[in-house]
């Protein structure tokens, strides 16, 4: 059962935000693709929608195919558990104010 963690809704979104946040060429690369979203859509919950769509998908892309077993259920689980939107709103949020200060 998940509960809050480190000011993130669970444990599983803290750590997919904490490998973004110590992987820098991840960290920029969502910066990027977020300040695109803000660029073609303007709208904060339309941003937030498809940056978590992205965000998911670049974390699925990588996650090791696994044969069916104790581990892959293990992975599977704690994989659906990650707030992708939450982790996105974070980012969008901060592309938000970045703007805001930059005048854009």
């Amino acid at each position: 059962m998940s509960t809050k963690y480190n000011g993130w809704s669970n444990y599983e979104t803290w750590n997919a935000n904490l490998w973004i946040d110590n992987d820098w060429r991840m960290c920029e690369h969502i910066a990027m693709i977020t300040a695109d979203l803000f660029s073609s859509y303007g709208d904060m919950d339309t941003v937030t929608q498809l940056l978590a769509e992205r965000i998911s998908d670049m974390f699925y892309d990588v996650m090791p195919d696994l044969e069916p077993s104790f581990y892959s259920d293990v992975l599977n689980a704690s994989m659906r558990e990650v707030n992708w939107r939450e982790i996105a709103k974070h980012y969008a949020e901060a592309e938000e104010s970045y703007r805001e200060t930059e005048g854009e």
